[in-house]
């Protein structure tokens, strides 16, 4: 506090403040703080101590001359304290005074009594503690009667502890270390009726019976709060246990629509070249209507299929990496034998070069889907000859190189022109327009798995997709959550 003009905004009308200092330094700030204050407030302030003691006030109250030039007249009045002989300092004379400087202040104009006892350490030896309870217990009655707010100090390091217990339990609160504090150990007047040894036991009982109480209080709340946690806990791991449910079931139903989306495209084109070639015998002529008829239904369900296939591409972009250790090698087998059942007219031929065993960490979804992609890619741009893939073990990741020739390749001899309009077409769209666009889920499905895909196109009308793929193909760095993450949520 330190003799602040706000140092006392909580010591209402009436209170009586005990001051502990520990230096002259404090007390006289905290004093002069007391004094400004009470002037602030409209009051008349008695301050009741020594000459020297006065002196140091008032410097300190003239380095705030702006805040004291519209005090009224007589409103800092000095009593000292010396004059005042202890054997006539009892509580009658002190009620008698107190209650006639009361009535002053307030017929001459003044919003309050503010009254700020600091005795000589001589006078406060020769008042003794009987005196000086008496006198602070009356005090604490006439303040609260008055409405007089009474400042009193006292040495902190004073040696008599007997002293500063009966200074305790005699003022409702106290300045210390620069901090306006209550005081549990108050005793109200009338409760101590003199401190006799058999009241203060009782005032003692009192006071463990009530912080017996104010203990009992705070340990119920503390269990009823860490109740409330616990439940709020187990709801949480409800909600989360919910959200894992729902997000495995949502997991599911991607995984289940893939292969739905996967089984319902294999057939169709056979079925398609079967109706084409019933089209064509003459044998069917009569059912020539008929075989349209089913002809449109099937381009219906081919585009339905195609839809799906779209989807089926997205969501297997989507679903959660299930990593396990897996053959590569095996893999891509698994593969070439799902796409030779699905072109059973034109058995897709695939060369596989390198080794016969790489071992990796991998999602087995999303590794098929990659090579079954990159295949069916290279399948469908109606190539002539093999599929030649190779894979090379880089340590920490595996190349694969899958090289393939465009139909009809022209023969160094021809002319450039006829290479253009055979690598453009006639819409002008190079090969490598069109791959890329052809390659965007499979380009996903690598960046995903924290891969690369590269696409290169060549005049003789060779194409090379090369495939760098971690051996570890985890989430990349952009993904908001890993496989880590999950599987720790999954177990909660």
């Amino acid at each position: 506090m330190r003799g602040s003009p706000n140092d006392f905004p909580s010591l209402k009308p009436g209170g009586h403040l005990c001051l502990l200092y520990a230096d002259d330094e404090e007390r006289f700030g905290a004093i002069a703080g007391a004094i400004l204050d009470g002037l602030l407030r409209g009051e008349r302030c008695i301050y009741w101590g020594t000459a020297a003691g006065f002196t140091a006030i008032s410097e300190r109250l003239g380095k705030r001359r702006t805040s004291t030039t519209t005090a009224k007249p007589d409103a800092l009045v000095f009593f000292d304290s010396a004059e005042y002989h202890p054997s006539v300092l009892d509580a009658d004379t002190q009620a008698s005074s107190l209650q006639a400087a009361a009535a002053a202040a307030r017929a001459e104009g003044f919003a309050g009594l503010r009254v700020i006892s600091d005795p000589g350490h001589k006078t406060r030896r020769m008042l003794g503690n009987a005196q000086t309870l008496s006198i602070e217990s009356s005090l604490s009655r006439l303040c609260t009667e008055l409405r007089v707010t009474a400042t009193c100090t006292f040495d902190q390091s004073n040696s008599d502890s007997s002293a500063l217990e009966v200074v305790l339990t005699t003022h409702e609160a106290v300045l210390l270390d620069g901090r306006l504090c209550s005081n549990p150990f108050f005793e109200p007047p009338g409760d101590s009726g003199g401190a006799g040894p058999r009241n203060r036991a009782a005032w003692m009982i009192g006071h463990i019976a009530s912080m017996a109480k104010a203990q009992e209080l705070l340990e119920a709340e503390s269990a009823a709060l860490i109740v409330e946690s616990s439940r709020t806990e187990m709801h949480h791991a409800d909600y989360r246990r919910q959200i894992t449910a729902l997000s495995r079931a949502i997991e599911a139903r991607d995984r289940l629509l893939i292969t739905a989306a996967r089984w319902l495209s294999r057939p169709l084109p056979a079925m398609c070249n079967h109706l084409e070639e019933l089209a064509r015998d003459d044998r069917f002529l009569p059912y020539h209507s008929a075989l349209s008829t089913c002809d449109e239904h099937l381009a219906a369900v081919t585009r339905l299929s195609q839809g799906l296939d779209e989807v089926a591409s997205f969501l297997q972009m989507q679903v959660v990496l299930r990593p396990e250790k897996l053959d590569l090698i095996e893999v891509i087998r698994g593969a070439i034998a799902e796409l030779s059942e699905e072109y059973t007219a034109s058995p897709v031929e695939v060369v596989l070069e390198g080794q016969s065993r790489i071992l990796g960490t991998w999602d087995r979804l999303r590794l098929i889907r990659l090579f079954h992609s990159l295949i069916s890619t290279a399948r469908e741009q109606g190539y002539d000859g093999h599929v030649h893939l190779q894979l090379d073990d880089l340590v920490q990741i595996v190349r694969a190189r899958l090289e393939f020739m465009l139909p009809h390749a022209p023969s160094l001899s021809d002319g450039g022109e006829q290479v253009r309009a055979l690598a453009y077409g006639a819409s002008g769209e190079s090969d490598y327009e069109r791959l890329a666009v052809r390659l965007w889920p499979a380009r996903e499905m690598a960046r995903m798995m924290g891969g690369t895909l590269g696409i290169s196109t060549w005049a003789d009308a060779r194409v090379i997709f090369t495939l760098d793929l971690p051996k570890a193909a985890g989430l990349p760095p952009g993904d908001e959550r890993s496989t880590l993450a999950a599987d720790a949520e999954a177990r909660t």
